[in-house]
């Protein structure tokens, strides 16, 4: 009936979640079903006050709903993407040597401020070739920095930034967006420091079949999303604004790497 709650219902619950034990397996299991019981036992009072025929609740649901709906067919498409190839796998590797048989231990100096509200600042940081440069033209702007030193592992980042530090020239200075911080380095060192192979296949499968399941999603979702939008009827005071001409569209990119400032 609606208040069983059924092995389908814990599983869903769990999201996924894989237990090492037997016990610890339990204990999620247990603590998954008290989550569902307290949740429908407030649902049910909800409905007794009459919360669900709300226009509220009904927006709440819709968009709830048509979210859910998006996330479940993501989660098809990405279930569809098969698993490299050894082969697949050792190309990559063999491609990377800085990432695996001769991964870089990079030591960075540089300085991590919260990025400004400022669009002038990227183009001011542009010429700048010292990190001495790049702390003057905070303190005159008034942006407060820390001053960082440490090391970047090659084989716990994006390969497309080891590639880009790689290519760095001595103390050429780069600019690293993450998020709402910048970091400004520069690379002080270089060392290697081989992978073992199990872990470097291990790892290049799990790159690899990330990546391909970022584009199958990207390429279905976006071409339906650049079809539909032909027929998207906007109100006046909603139309979005024209791309400049030759503009063309961009699928989001990789994560953040750096941009060379010389």
């Amino acid at each position: 009936g609606k208040g069983e709650v059924t092995d389908p219902h814990l599983q869903s619950e769990l999201g996924g979640f894989k237990a090492p034990t037997a016990q610890s397996r339990k204990a999620a299991e247990q603590q998954a079903l008290n989550s569902i019981i307290q949740r429908k036992l407030l649902v049910q009072a909800a409905e007794e006050k009459n919360l669900d025929k709300t226009p509220e609740f009904a927006r709440l649901r819709e968009r709830t709903d048509e979210a859910l709906l998006v996330r479940t067919w993501q989660d098809q498409l990405v279930r569809a993407v098969p698993t490299p190839s050894a082969d697949e796998a050792q190309k990559f590797i063999n491609e990377h040597p800085d990432i695996y048989g001769a991964r870089k231990r990079i030591m960075i100096d540089g300085v991590r401020f919260t990025a400004p509200n400022d669009p002038t600042l990227a183009a001011a940081l542009q010429p700048l070739n010292t990190l001495d440069e790049v702390r003057a033209l905070l303190a005159t702007r008034k942006i407060a920095f820390t001053n960082e030193s440490g090391e970047l592992d090659a084989f716990t980042v994006d390969p497309r930034l080891v590639e880009q530090l790689i290519k760095l020239k001595p103390g050429e200075v780069f600019v690293l967006p993450q998020n709402n911080v910048v970091l400004v380095g520069t690379v002080a060192s270089m060392r290697s420091d081989p992978v073992a192979n199990n872990l470097a296949v291990r790892h290049a499968s799990n790159y690899i079949k990330q990546n391909r399941m970022q584009e199958s999603v990207q390429r279905q979702f976006g071409s339906i999303i650049q079809a539909g939008l032909k027929e998207v009827q906007y109100a006046k005071a909603y139309e979005p604004a024209k791309p400049p001409a030759k503009a063309a569209a961009k699928p989001p990119g990789p994560p953040a790497s750096p941009t060379k400032s010389n």
